[in-house]
């Protein structure tokens, strides 16, 4: 192999590894007072504390997912959808990385919830 093909391949590992680092990173930030944030086309339609176990049953034109909250975590259970990618993805208590799902424009996002101090 000449140079550039190793530096070439040093490059591309390197780049792999921050991508996996930061991928790492992002999944695992904590939240304070984590709450649900459940978005169909664009649109806010729930907002629920993961302390709270619930679920809810979203409705849109394409089809239907079943969210739910248990023990901390918020999910996509169920999704008519063909690729079902969102139920897949499995439980989310927080990070950056959302649950989505594209044929139904539904989003589920963990953001800090509201406390209880004043300003």
């Amino acid at each position: 192999m000449n140079r550039k093909t190793v530096v070439g391949i040093a490059l591309l590992l390197a780049l792999a590894a921050f991508g996996i680092i930061l991928f790492a990173v992002l999944s695992n930030i904590t939240r304070k007072n984590p709450t649900a944030e459940i978005y169909s086309n664009g649109t806010l339609i729930k907002r629920v504390p993961l302390s709270e176990n619930a679920e809810f049953k979203i409705e849109c034109e394409n089809g239907v997912n079943i969210v739910t909250i248990k023990d901390g975590a918020v999910s996509v259970t169920y999704a008519d959808c063909p690729d079902k990618i969102c139920v897949k993805q499995g439980a989310i208590k927080g990070g950056a990385v959302p649950i989505v799902c594209l044929p139904h424009k539904l989003e589920v996002i963990v953001v800090d919830g509201e406390t209880d101090t004043d300003a």
